[in-house]
């Protein structure tokens, strides 16, 4: 193996790692909010501030984790779909605060549940050992 592949071997490796904590950390910043959410429907008054609080978060590691997927893709030589995804994510998320704010828990709910779900998937995918195809793997 040469220097230049043994550079992107470990280059791709940190950017497997990096989507690894990115991905990891908006699944649990997704928990808060649902256990806040639960709060909220109990009655819970001072859960509405931290709920509304969170999404901020929660939207800030959703970008992120679209551009570490991204650069997972580009530069780690990983798998399309993620980009695709995590840009879904994106879109979710912005959507889910909007209707937050709005006060439609009707479609509120569910959809948390399907970011949830979608945020999972890309952490379950990024803790495969075989997320990154490195050279000489």
């Amino acid at each position: 193996m040469t220097g230049t592949q043994l550079g992107e071997q470990r280059t791709a490796a940190g950017w497997a790692r990096a989507m690894r904590v990115v991905a990891t950390a908006e699944v649990l910043l997704l928990l808060v909010q649902a256990a806040t959410a639960g709060q909220l429907l109990e009655g819970v008054a001072s859960a509405r501030t931290l709920h509304g609080a969170g999404a901020i978060p929660v939207a800030v590691f959703a970008v992120a984790e679209l551009v570490v997927a991204a650069v997972v893709w580009r530069r780690g030589r990983g798998p399309a779909w993620p980009v695709w995804a995590s840009g879904v994510l994106v879109v979710l998320v912005f959507v889910q605060a909007m209707l937050g704010g709005m006060g439609n828990r009707a479609v509120h709910v569910p959809l948390g549940v399907g970011v949830v779900v979608l945020s999972s998937v890309l952490a379950a995918w990024a803790w495969r050992a075989s997320t990154v195809d490195t050279p000489g793997r």
